[in-house]
């Protein structure tokens, strides 16, 4: 067998594609053309060849140093002339007047096919996914396909994603599927069987970092002619590496050194001659590295130790010379992670601490320590943007050819900042991640936990490493997680989603945003909470509530889809400025069994939490000012005032449970339970008579929801979410927040109901299951979500509304 890497690049490629290159005037390659004869042959390659763009310059040099293994290449850029369109196409062992004539036609793409045809010359389109010049299409590939016959399957500068997808649809190809395309575009096939396309590979390298390590192999044959003559007759094969973002960074930033040294830019005291000297020098700078790390080590700074650590911990396995620059590169990028986590840290650290003490210099001056360290990160970024601009077409070109995958189901990432916290959100996640396991589902949700918390996690979950954790005081049972940035984007690009989801505008659902953005991926955000409308009633500070405001319609204005709970909720949204064309429905499901309780079990339950017997209203969720509970006091009141028999349980905690115990002092039928495990929570909803819940900030109302669900009548408010699952009438009621006293007045009548006619009352909440029941299901909610289908709601019946001024009507109206 014999190979050879057929895409490399010299110093005689001299104009760059990058625009960070572009920008300080360097070369795309500094790689002399004995470098990679030598490098090739080091990863044993038969023959070596040079493929610089538009030039035969390095190939010249390259033929005339070693005439007996090597061949003149080079990347020729043609165009489309209807669209002007740029096309790389590889042209191996050709002549100096074959470059000549190829030179002065490429400027359109069909005379030069047609050349190549007549001299046969052995070719490859390189790259053909990738978009030179941003006018790449569909109908472009199409053309491709039927124009030539030869192409690269593995370009190794390129992502696996590009180059299996490009592999998947080149071996789709049919004869009945060349005819078509053929008459298309009216354009002749490249030979007699132009449905079987020829492979190479090639590394694509400008850096001298991967030559050899893709390449093309001939299975039989001995010489250069043999070589040469298997691609023409579509005789070979494309095998080695792909690129990613790590070592497309490093290869940038390899040319960027080899800039900066032909230009004796080089500061030996900066990191980046630090990085560049551990991955691409040899050993005798590293007493250099010694002396700087010293240098460093007397620091006082925060600043100087987390450099330090940085320094130390490159210096420990960097005396491993026999470590392949692949190996080295996924070192520096642990380190320089830490380093970045370091300043992160740093900063978060400081923005709490010295903004509650007022000492905003501080702050300042400790971000502007970060930022020339922070600065590093950014190759990683813009490498991980271009290795995936062109994913529409891809996505396209899969979707046209391919097909879905052998799961059938688009591989989605879900993005959520709660999980384990005390709301209804991580409640509600929960269920989506426990039903989307059970049924096999494609989708992975990713969280930020420590790892002591992290312990109980279900296997479809990736828990993302937590750098910095602080609960606000205003909101002690949240507690924010600071993910390690650099380290969960290298976790998220391996699960290589092609969906992406998010719940919570925090930290870790800006990391998804920005993921969806840099790999080109469609990103749905889900309005799970107004943290507006709860700021309102938590900060007496306006400012603080716009910012608010303010920041979570610029996070909403980025996704490409928002799904909110209710309908409710999306007219509220549209109302402050949301785009109602992005809004779509967040379809629910709920799967929970109740217990059975016999009226002994009620009896012996409610003893046990010392509840009284009596009619029993049920509170549950977290204690803030922003679930309305002012009002329910208020209302409670009014009901005490009428009754004696009437218990008002609250379950859970929060920042205002003090304020709320104080205010119902005295009440002997009050019982605060605290924070209620989800499971347990079943429990008090089967024995409750009625679930209030006067909340209007709420989106949904996973608590309102799963009441219902166990046979609990719903008492909410005509404002927000939970309006949309309570039949007014027929499993609860919806009454406006601006009375009170119209609410006591329903308890009461509901009260005067159970005691008269029983029968009529439990039907309230035999009715509340059953709505649940039949327009709640997992498998439409996942699919909903998950695949992008919008399933009809199936109506239980056409409630007709429950009128209840008085009770005889009561009465008639449940029965």
């Amino acid at each position: 067998m014999i190979c050879a890497d057929l895409h490399v690049h010299s110093m005689a490629s001299k104009r760059p594609s990058e625009w960070f290159l572009k920008k300080v005037g360097a070369r795309e390659s500094y790689t002399d053309v004995e470098a990679i004869y030598q490098k090739a042959k080091d990863q044993g390659m038969t023959f070596v060849t040079v493929s610089d763009h538009n030039t035969i310059e390095g190939g010249l040099n390259l033929v005339k140093a070693h005439p007996d293994d090597t061949f003149l290449s080079v990347e020729v850029t043609a165009y489309f002339p209807e669209d002007n369109c740029k096309i790389h196409i590889l042209v191996f062992d050709l002549t100096r007047d074959q470059f000549k004539a190829i030179d002065g036609i490429r400027n359109n793409i069909y005379l030069l096919r047609d050349y190549l045809l007549k001299e046969n010359l052995a070719y490859s389109v390189a790259h053909a996914t990738y978009s030179v010049n941003n006018r790449l299409t569909l109908a472009v590939l199409e053309k491709l396909m039927v124009l030539f016959d030869v192409f690269e399957g593995i370009n190794g500068a390129r992502n696996s994603l590009h180059n299996e997808v490009w592999q998947a649809v080149l071996h789709s190809l049919t004869p009945d599927r060349m005819e078509v395309l053929a008459d298309r575009y009216s354009i002749e096939p490249a030979g007699s069987d132009p449905w079987i396309k020829g492979i190479t590979g090639g590394s694509d390298d400008h850096a001298g970092l991967f030559i050899g390590q893709t390449y093309t192999t001939a299975p039989w044959g001995i010489t250069r002619a043999d070589f040469i003559n298997s691609i023409r007759e579509k005789r070979t094969f494309s095998s080695g590496r792909s690129n990613d973002y790590k070592s497309l960074a490093f290869s940038i930033y390899k040319i960027f050194c080899d800039y900066s040294g032909s230009r004796f830019m080089n500061d030996p005291h900066s990191i980046q001659e630090f990085v560049g000297s551990i991955l691409f020098s040899d050993s005798d700078r590293r007493v250099k590295n010694w002396i700087i790390r010293q240098k460093i080590k007397r620091g006082k700074e925060a600043r100087d130790q987390i450099i330090f650590r940085f320094f130390d911990d490159v210096l420990s396995w960097s005396r491993n010379r026999t470590m392949d620059v692949e190996a080295r590169m996924e070192k520096i990028y642990t380190s320089m992670a830490t380093l970045f986590d370091g300043f992160t840290f740093m900063v978060m650290e400081s923005m709490v601490k010295d903004l509650c003490n007022g000492d905003a210099g501080r702050l300042f001056k400790n971000i502007s320590a970060s930022l020339p360290m922070m600065f590093i990160s950014v190759p990683f970024f813009s490498s991980l943007k271009h290795l995936f601009l062109d994913r529409d077409l891809i996505t396209a070109l899969k979707h046209e050819y391919v097909g879905p995958g052998s799961h059938g189901q688009d591989r989605v990432l879900w993005f959520t900042d709660t999980i384990n916290d005390l709301n209804g959100v991580a409640v509600s996640l929960s269920n989506y991640m426990q039903s989307a396991l059970d049924r096999d589902c494609n989708a992975t949700f990713v969280v930020c936990l420590p790892d002591d918390k992290a312990r109980d996690l279900l296997p479809n979950t990736l828990n993302l490493n937590s750098i910095f954790c602080h609960s606000p005081d205003f909101y002690a049972s949240y507690t924010l997680h600071i993910p390690s940035l650099l380290n969960s984007v290298e976790q998220i690009y391996k699960q290589r989603p092609e969906r992406i989801i998010i719940s919570t505008p925090g930290p870790v659902g800006l990391l998804g945003l920005l993921m969806s953005k840099l790999m080109g991926v469609p990103v749905s955000g889900i309005f799970h909470t107004d943290f507006a409308a709860q700021a309102g009633f938590m900060f007496d500070d306006e400012i603080v509530a716009d910012v608010i405001n303010e920041y979570t319609r610029w996070f909403y204005a980025c996704v490409d889809e928002i799904r909110v709970p209710t309908r409710a909720y999306m007219e509220i949204l549209e109302s402050q400025g949301y785009d109602h064309c992005k809004m779509r429905l967040l379809k629910r499901g709920i799967d929970i069994r109740p217990p059975r309780f016999s009226d002994m079990e009620k009896r012996a339950f409610m003893g046990l939490h010392k509840i009284p017997r009596g009619f029993t209203l049920l509170w549950a969720g977290r204690v803030s000012r922003d679930k309305n509970l002012y009002f329910l006091v208020d209302i409670y009141r009014q009901v005490a005032a009428a009754r004696s028999d009437v218990n008002l349980v609250i379950c859970g905690d929060g920042p205002d449970l003090g304020e709320v115990k104080q205010l119902l002092q005295g009440f002997e039928r009050v019982v605060f339970t605290g924070c209620i495990p989800h499971g347990r929570m079943l429990e008090f909803y089967t024995c409750a008579d009625l679930f209030v819940f006067p909340s209007t900030t709420d989106t949904f109302g996973m608590v309102v929801f799963e009441a219902q669900a166990c046979g609990l009548a719903a008492m909410v408010s005509d404002v927000g979410g939970p309006q949309e699952i309570v039949v007014n009438g027929k499993t609860g009621f919806v009454r406006q927040t601006k009375d009170s006293s119209a609410w006591s007045r329903q308890i009461l009548e509901l009260v005067k109901l159970k005691q008269n006619n029983p029968q009529a009352f439990d039907r309230m909440g035999m009715h509340a299951a059953e709505h649940i029941r039949v327009n709640f299901s997992w498998d439409e909610a996942l699919g909903d979500i998950l695949e992008g289908e919008q399933p009809e709601v199936r109506p239980l019946e056409a409630y007709p509304p429950l009128q209840v001024p008085r009770q005889s009507e009561t009465a008639r109206a449940v029965a």
